[in-house]
């Protein structure tokens, strides 16, 4: 399962694009707590701009943890900083990045399938 979870975070990565340049200037040197970044801000983004979807926080907190980080280090520092910016990286297109969030990380998600789920 972490292997999955591993595989699935570089996919992230790849398909939602790069690291926005505000949050390269405070996230982590470990490529796995940037990822956890990326996921934590992309859950936030959809349980504020994406109606009829929220993210399921115990599957993010599996997929983080899947990852070797500690889910409450999300909530503080660097990494809640990162996460701050990938919101507001994903706000740049709500509608596409809703459409994203949910074909990557819903219910039937290639990515994390059910970390974002119908409200």
């Amino acid at each position: 399962m972490r292997l999955v979870i591993l595989a699935a975070a570089a996919a992230c990565s790849v398909i939602l694009g790069p690291m926005p340049v505000s949050a390269q200037d405070h996230a982590p040197g470990d490529p796995r707590r940037n990822q956890a970044a990326k996921l934590a801000g992309l859950a936030g983004f959809v349980n504020l701009e994406c109606p009829g979807l929220r993210s399921d926080p115990a599957r993010l907190k599996q997929s983080v943890e899947a990852m070797g980080v500690d889910a409450a280090n999300l909530e503080q520092g660097e990494l809640l900083l990162a996460a701050n910016a990938y919101i507001e990286a994903y706000r740049r297109d709500v509608p596409a990045s809703c459409r994203k969030a949910e074909a990557m990380f819903g219910p039937a998600g290639s990515i994390i399938p059910g970390m974002v789920v119908p409200r």
